[in-house]
């Protein structure tokens, strides 16, 4: 009798340990990751003329869409220019078409910008992706 009162007590305190420990709230979880919010950060241009830019929503503490484009002075991008993806392709194996949504895709399942590996054939464009996910998840702590 008296080992059943004792597991009884055991499982009503695992219970009650469960439900607090994952009733968290929001704000909590948001201190210890990212701030909810949409950060945006521009490079430069680059020597070809190309200025890359990098929006980053945040909902609940975790990164939940990224987007990454790389757009001519002209206004012309990277990934709806056929010719320039296609030459791309040939030259590099590579192209913004593949590359960008692999990056973006990346960094939403890893969190963490240190490990989104490089594409291969697209090695400037990992680099730039990169620093400006930083900038930006900067903005988001």
């Amino acid at each position: 009798m008296k080992s059943k009162k004792v597991i009884s007590l055991l499982a009503v305190a695992a219970l009650a340990t469960t439900i607090f420990v994952g009733c968290g709230n929001k704000e909590e979880a948001q201190e210890a990751g990212l701030k909810d919010g949409t950060y945006t950060k521009t490079s430069a241009k680059d020597d070809k003329g190309y200025t890359a830019s990098i929006e980053i929503e945040v909902k609940d503490g975790k990164i939940a869409t990224v987007k990454y484009d790389e757009v001519a002075e002209d206004g012309t991008s990277k990934l709806n220019n056929e010719e320039y993806n296609t030459n791309m392709k040939n030259v590099s194996g590579s192209n913004p078409i593949e590359a960008f949504p692999a990056l973006e895709k990346a960094l939403v399942e890893k969190q963490d910008v240190a490990s989104v590996d490089a594409v291969t054939g697209a090695t400037s464009t990992s680099d730039k992706f990169k620093s400006l996910a930083e900038e930006a998840l900067a903005d988001a702590k």
